[in-house]
C-alpha cells in the first residue's frame, strides 16, 4: 500500500479532517490501480473505520451519514466558548476548581452532570498551564497515542533552542515543552511558543494564539481560516525574530505525508517573511533511528543527530531503555557542528565529521563517516564495503550481511530465493524474516510452519 501525496481537500471526509488518497499493492509489490480514500490519522478501523473506492460514486446517503459523524465528533464547545469558560473557571477559589477526567471537562457549575466520574479537585494554576497532568492519556498506538518528553530532554531542548537564537518554536505534537515554556515565563528563557496539536483537550487550557487543533498529516486546521491565519502570523519573523519548527509525530505515522505538510509550511514560512526559494525554516523531528532512510530519501536535507530523546511514559525510549538507550532521534536541517550535545552524557564531537556524535560512535576511516546508529560500535565489513550492526556475520552465499543466528546459513539460501535488486521503492515491499525483497513477513515461506500450527490449534 502506498499513499499519493497530494493536496487533498476536495477528497471526502472523515472526523480527523480530508481523508488522503492510497494505492494497493500486490504481495509482489505492484502497483495494482485500485486506489481508495481513508482516514489520514488512524490506521486503527476500530478508531476510524471510513474507507471508500476512488472510482465509486461518493452516493448522497454516505455523505450525508458521515457528515453526521463528524458534527457527532466536533469537541462540545468552539476555541474561543473554551477560552470564556476558562476565564470563569479561574476566577473560582482554588478549593471550587474541579476537573473531570472522564469527560475532559473543566467543571463550573454543573458538577451534577458528572457524578460517578473520575474528578480532580483543588485545581492550581500550575496545573492550568500543564494540562498533560490532569489529562487521560490517549494510548492507541495507531491513532493517537501520547508520549511525553522527560525533564531531562525538555531542558537540552529548550537549552539548544535558546544558544541557537530562536526566539519563536512551533510545536506540533510537542505538548511537553509548549507547558514548559508557558510555566516558566517569569524565567526570560527568550522563547514564545504556538503548540498545534490533534488533541483538542488543548482548547481548553489555551488560546488561539497559543494553540490550534490540527492534524498534520493532512495539514488540517479544524478552526479553519482564522485557526490558519493565526498560524500563520506566529510564522512571521519581525524585529529580528527567528522562528523553528519542532514535531513528534506517531512513529506509525505516514512519512510521506509529513514530509509533505513539513513542505507545504516551509512554503508558507517563505511566502510571510518574503525568502527566497532556496531557504529553509529550521526544523526539529523527533522519530526512530531505524526510519532514517524513509526521511532521507524525501527531505534529503534533514540529517539524524545522535542525540537519544527520552519519554516520560515508555519503558523502551525511556531511561529505563537499558544500556543502549532509546532508539528515537533528532532529524534536522540546522548545521550539525552548531547542534552542540552535552558532554556529561558521554557526546563527543568529531572533528572530521564536523558534528556531535555519541560515545560509542567511532569515526571509520574506510567509510569516512561516524557510522554506528544505535547499540554497540558498528564495524566494518570490506566485502561489503561499509559498516554493520556489530551483531551481523557476512553471507557468502548472497554476498551481504545478515544476524548472526544458528541458522544463518538456511536464512541465507531464503534470501537467495528471493532476492531482487534493491530499488527506489522497494523498501517497502523488504521481509524482514529473510530479508529478500519482492514480499512481505507475511508472505514469506519461512511462515508456513508456523501457519499450519495456528490452523491445528483452531482445529482443537
Amino acid at each position: 500500500m502506498e499513499v499519493i501525496v497530494k493536496n487533498c481537500k476536495s477528497h471526502p471526509s472523515c472526523p480527523h479532517g480530508p481523508c488522503l488518497m492510497f494505492e494497493r499493492h500486490t504481495s509482489n509489490g505492484i502497483k495494482s490501480g485500485k486506489k481508495f480514500y481513508a482516514c489520514s490519522a488512524c490506521r486503527d478501523r476500530s478508531v476510524c473505520n471510513f474507507f471508500h473506492w476512488v472510482d465509486d460514486d461518493f452516493s448522497t446517503y454516505k455523505r450525508e451519514h458521515w457528515e453526521q459523524i463528524i458534527a457527532a465528533s466536533k469537541p462540545p464547545y468552539i476555541h474561543d466558548e473554551y477560552v470564556k469558560r476558562r476565564t470563569s473557571f479561574q476566577n473560582l477559589p482554588q478549593h471550587e476548581r474541579k476537573y473531570c477526567r472522564t469527560c475532559s471537562l473543566l467543571i463550573l457549575k454543573d458538577i451534577e452532570d458528572h457524578n460517578n466520574h473520575e474528578i480532580i479537585d483543588n485545581v492550581s494554576e500550575d496545573q492550568l498551564l500543564q494540562p498533560t497532568t490532569l489529562f487521560q492519556t490517549l494510548e492507541n498506538k495507531k491513532s493517537e497515542a501520547q508520549y511525553f518528553f522527560s525533564p531531562k530532554t525538555i531542558h537540552f531542548v529548550t537549552s539548544l533552542l535558546q544558544k541557537l537564537k530562536f526566539t519563536k518554536v512551533v510545536l506540533i505534537g510537542v505538548p511537553k515543552i509548549h507547558e514548559y515554556l508557558m510555566s516558566n515565563k517569569t524565567e526570560n528563557t527568550g522563547l514564545t511558543s504556538f503548540l498545534m496539536d490533534i488533541d483538542h483537550r488543548y482548547m481548553q487550557f489555551f488560546g488561539p494564539e497559543q494553540f490550534c487543533h490540527y492534524n498534520l498529516f493532512n495539514n488540517h486546521f479544524f478552526g479553519g481560516k482564522a485557526s490558519k491565519k493565526k498560524f500563520k502570523e506566529f510564522l512571521t519573523e519581525k524585529n529580528g525574530e527567528k522562528v523553528a519548527i519542532l514535531l513528534d509525530p506517531p512513529f506509525g505515522g505516514l512519512i510521506d505525508a509529513i514530509c509533505y505538510t513539513l513542505q507545504k509550511m516551509n512554503q508558507y514560512w517563505q511566502k510571510v517573511n518574503s525568502k527566497e526559494s532556496t531557504e529553509t525554516v529550521p526544523i526539529i523531528w523527533f522519530f526512530p533511528y531505524f526510519l532514517e532512510p524513509r526521511i532521507v530519501q524525501t527531505m534529503p536535507d534533514l540529517v539524524m543527530m545522535d542525540y537519544k530523546v527520552e519519554y516520560l511514559n515508555h519503558k523502551k525510549f525511556g531511561s529505563q531503555a537499558g544500556s543502549i538507550g532509546s532508539p528515537v532521534r533528532i532529524f534536522t536541517n540546522i548545521n550539525g557542528s552548531s547542534f552542540v550535545l552535552p558532554k556529561n552524557e558521554g557526546y563527543k564531537y568529531c572533528k572530521i565529521c564536523q558534528r556531535y556524535v555519541s560515545k560509542e560512535n567511532q569515526h571509520c576511516s574506510k567509510c569516512n563517516k561516524c557510522t554506528t546508529k544505535h547499540g554497540n560500535t558498528f564495524k566494518h565489513c570490506n566485502s561489503c564495503k561499509q559498516c554493520v550492526k556489530s551483531s551481523y556475520v557476512h553471507c557468502e552465499v548472497h554476498n551481504k550481511c545478515v544476524p548472526d543466528t544458528a541458522s544463518h546459513t538456511e536464512i541465507s539460501g531464503k534470501i537467495c530465493k528471493c532476492n531482487r535488486i534493491e530499488s527506489e521503492g522497494e523498501m517497502s515491499n523488504k521481509c524482514f524474516k529473510c530479508f529478500g525483497y519482492g514480499h512481505r513477513k507475511r508472505d514469506c515461506t519461512g511462515n508456513s510452519k508456523n501457519q499450519k500450527g495456528r490452523r491445528k490449534k483452531m482445529k482443537k
